[in-house]
């Protein structure tokens, strides 16, 4: 009787001991079939997190994911990827600070399209923004300290006279006065803050852009400071993870959908197991650059040789 409960805690143990480490199984399952069995069998990929604030819904994701999984297929004939609702490669749509300022972009009429003009173009609006906002903002400051020496002064003087018993009449109707004006002035200068925050969300929309293009361009300029501690850091409109966690494409940005189909094309193509090209005009290449739908000779090339197709 003993021996039986030891033999079923040990099925228990191993059976627990198997579903904690299942994602790691599988993990190394899939990356060894990426690896060593390329092609042979389709890769399954479903829809992980989803943030509606990018305007698209999870149909119309799906169909655009689909076209992108398309420019892989056709030209091998062959299934490359796969739909299923537990798929293993998971697609998630995050928005942050990157589709953030593209939206802003897009209300300002800027469209960043990777060449030294749209650098200069944004520069140019940049400046003129800048300085606007930093006369603004000094502005600003010496009404705050205005209002802070003015503020200092009534409370000073209320508390004299309350060590005193109290203010003559024609003195509380002063005060009075006074704290009304400094109410007002409270509201003013809110509004005023509020201003000059939307100006400095807008302009951490161009260092945004200026910083991607400062990269993409590999330009010899340092790298634009956020206003007012915003965000404004390293830009990438989509990543491929690979990991004991498991495999996903994280999507950032996209302005448009063709953008967005071009991104996922270039993810699903690190998925495969491919690199990046030195063709600019390619799915592969290290930037979302052109505006080819299909694969780039050196795309195709790099497909065949992955699968041994000849």
């Amino acid at each position: 009787m003993k021996k039986a409960v030891k033999i079923i805690f040990l099925i228990a143990v191993v059976g627990v001991a198997g579903y904690a480490f299942r994602n790691q199984l599988e993990f190394v399952v899939s990356r060894f079939k990426t690896q060593f069995l390329p092609c042979q069998q389709p890769i399954t990929y479903s829809i992980g997190s989803f943030d509606s604030r990018f305007g698209i819904t999870k149909e119309n994701f799906l169909t655009d994911v689909n076209k992108a999984v398309q420019i892989w297929d056709k030209p091998v004939n062959r299934q490359l990827f796969e739909y299923s609702p537990t798929g293993s490669l998971k697609i998630n749509l995050i928005y942050d600070y990157r589709q953030e300022a593209t939206n802003k972009l897009q209300q300002l009429g800027i469209v960043v399209d990777n060449t030294n003009s749209s650098y200069d173009a944004i520069k140019t609006r940049y400046d003129t923004m800048m300085a606007d906002y930093q006369q603004k903002k000094s502005a600003l400051d010496v009404r705050i300290a205005s209002f802070q020496s003015q503020q200092d002064a009534y409370n000073a003087e209320v508390s004299s006279w309350n060590k005193k018993g109290g203010a003559p009449e024609n003195i509380y109707n002063q005060l009075n006065q006074q704290k009304a004006s400094l109410d007002a002035e409270v509201v003013a200068i809110n509004q005023e803050e509020s201003v000059l925050n939307a100006e400095a969300t807008n302009i951490n929309a161009l260092i945004v852009a200026l910083n991607q293009l400062i990269n993409e361009l590999n330009l010899n300029i340092s790298q634009y400071n956020a206003v007012g501690g915003q965000q404004g850091g390293e830009f990438e409109e989509g990543s491929f993870q690979s990991g004991p966690a498991g495999e996903s494409i994280d999507v950032y940005e996209f302005s448009s959908q063709d953008k967005l189909i071009r991104v996922l094309a270039h993810e699903l193509g690190h998925a495969l197991g491919l690199n990046h090209v030195n063709d600019p005009k390619a799915i592969m290449y290290r930037l979302n650059y052109s505006t080819n739908e299909s694969l780039s000779t050196a795309d195709l090339a790099a497909l065949k040789s992955l699968c041994g197709i000849k």
